[in-house]
């Protein structure tokens, strides 16, 4: 199919259907990658957990447990609990003279200072596992080998 000048500047039907199919595909487009990006920076801007479940979640742990808490600014305060306020709680860490006070809205995430009896066990059974794994392959290995006898 060739087109040739005709002299005529005007657009012909089909060029005017193309284009405003054209706008209308552009325009659909620009509005689903706005939706699109709109969505994930409303998921991506985090909210800070509740003080009160962080609250909550310390009480459960008790005074004088060993805890591990994120803060928002990303630091970690690792210790024993010293007490629990109406606002802020106190950790003891090791090596300090003075307990670190710290705001309940200002906390992330509570977590065991230690590795509980289970994750214990998970981990003995995995390096036994991969011993037993080892000790096969090494057998495995041994036993095809010819056994020469001789000379």
């Amino acid at each position: 199919m060739s087109f040739q000048f005709t002299g005529n500047l005007e657009p012909t039907q089909e060029v005017i259907k193309i284009m405003k199919l054209s706008r209308l595909v552009k325009s659909v487009a620009m509005l689903l990658i706005s939706a699109m990006l709109s969505n994930s920076l409303a998921f991506a801007a985090k909210r800070l957990p509740d003080a009160a479940v962080m609250k909550a979640k310390l009480e459960h742990r008790g005074v004088g447990r060993g805890v591990r808490v994120v803060l928002a600014d990303k630091t970690e305060a690792k210790g024993l609990i010293g007490s629990l306020g109406e606002q802020s709680f106190t950790v003891k860490v090791k090596n300090a003279d003075q307990p670190q006070e710290i705001q309940y809205a200002q906390v992330t995430s509570v977590h065991n200072d230690k590795l509980s009896t289970g994750q214990k066990i998970g981990i003995g059974v995995e390096v036994l596992g991969v011993a037993v794994l080892i000790t096969a392959i090494v057998f495995v290995h041994e036993w095809d080998k010819p056994w020469k006898i001789g000379i």
